[in-house]
């Protein structure tokens, strides 16, 4: 799902330790240790690479350090986790609010070179340093890196962490689930705006709204405007189309959850028997192209396009996409304990209909995800 990024970057920011507590990153830490004793790596360099606002992907630095920004994290076997920022010491007093860390530093533009001189002050002078994130990064901050690291041997750990990555924790499924209770509560509220006479526009504010009210820390909202296709909010009237149509995401503690409505919701439509028909295949080892299959196998064919244009979900958690895409061409399997988002939009103007389910996928299939409202 193609969606903008939004004016406000950041909601809700605060470290929730009744949901993500010490020890739970104590477990992380000390399997992602045991993955590289086992690859024969000395320590591990995960980078979030950014520069003047530009966007990354936090979700490697997130599973480990719970941050949701720019740094580098430095792991070995021993010491405990240093974060080093990309910037000077202005930040540093917000970070380590945000973190289990105690060991929280400033960069001052050598970030680098920071985390050399660690490595070399714990004893390691030299050997195979794992590394997450460094595809990503421009070439000069990969030739600095390089540079700097000369000593040591730089080995690919991508693969690795986002497999510990993808079987989800039950700590993680619970995060999942309040992001999952703040978006069902935008949904409800922007139905309840439609059904008492707003427009879709109304609609999609009402629900940002409501989810950043709830404690989103980030939020993403699509409706139908004119021409019928989804659009954020663009700063104008589009007027009222009837049946609305409405995705919604949020974030909470750096994890994602969705949901896809269709309001007047109906008795029965062609995205929801598309949904249902992909629930019905997904297990454990399953194809994703067996899963869109499936999908397109219960629609008509005059309806596959704005499917597949919209896209029909994938593995989600501290990224909206994760890596696994349903789509046609996938031989992508699904991993135990993932989370799957499943959606279908069918843009038909003689009854557009959208839908979709958040679950977990188990040998047994798909087990849907339940929105969670903390008291």
């Amino acid at each position: 799902m193609i969606n903008m990024e939004p004016v406000l970057k950041r909601g809700y920011t605060a470290w929730d330790g009744h949901v993500l507590p010490l020890d739970e990153y104590d477990e992380r830490i000390a399997n992602v240790r045991a993955a590289l004793r086992q690859q024969g790596l000395d320590g591990l360099v995960v980078v979030n690479y950014s520069l003047l606002g530009a966007m990354f992907d936090y979700a490697d630095l997130a599973y480990l350090a719970g941050l949701q920004s720019g740094g580098v994290l430095l792991l070995t076997h021993d010491a405990d986790p240093v974060l080093v920022s990309f910037g000077g010491g202005r930040e540093l007093s917000f970070l380590r609010r945000q973190t289990w860390l105690s060991d929280v530093v400033a960069g001052r533009g050598d970030t680098f070179g920071v985390v050399r001189d660690r490595l070399q002050a714990g004893g390691i002078a030299g050997g195979a340093i794992g590394t997450v994130g460094t595809g990503g990064m421009p070439e000069s901050a990969a030739a600095r890196l390089a540079e700097v690291l000369g000593d040591y041997v730089l080995r690919p750990f991508d693969a690795e962490l986002r497999a510990l990555r993808a079987r989800k924790r039950p700590r993680e499924l619970m995060a999942v689930r309040i992001a999952k209770g703040i978006v069902d509560d935008a949904v409800e509220a922007a139905e309840r705006r439609f059904a008492d006479g707003g427009d879709n526009t109304a609609a999609l504010l009402e629900a940002e709204r409501v989810a950043r009210a709830g404690r989103a820390r980030d939020v993403r909202v699509l409706a139908n405007m004119s021409g019928g296709g989804l659009r954020p909010f663009e700063g104008r009237l589009d007027g009222r189309q009837a049946p609305l149509l409405l995705w919604v995401a949020a974030q909470y503690q750096g994890y994602w959850a969705e949901a896809s409505s269709t309001w007047p919701r109906p008795a029965a439509s062609a995205a929801g028997e598309a949904v249902e028909a992909m629930r019905g295949a997904v297990r454990t080892g399953a194809c994703a192209g067996d899963i869109a299959a499936a999908a397109l196998g219960a629609l008509p064919a005059a309806a596959a396009d704005s499917a597949l244009g919209y896209g029909l979900g994938g593995t989600t958690g501290l990224a909206l996409n994760e890596g696994i895409e349903i789509r046609p061409d996938s031989d992508d399997v699904l991993p135990q304990d993932a989370l799957l988002t499943l959606r279908t939009l069918v843009a038909d103007d003689g009854g557009p209909s959208f839908a979709g389910t958040l679950v977990r996928v188990d040998d047994d299939g798909a087990h849907p995800v339940d929105g969670l409202r903390p008291a």
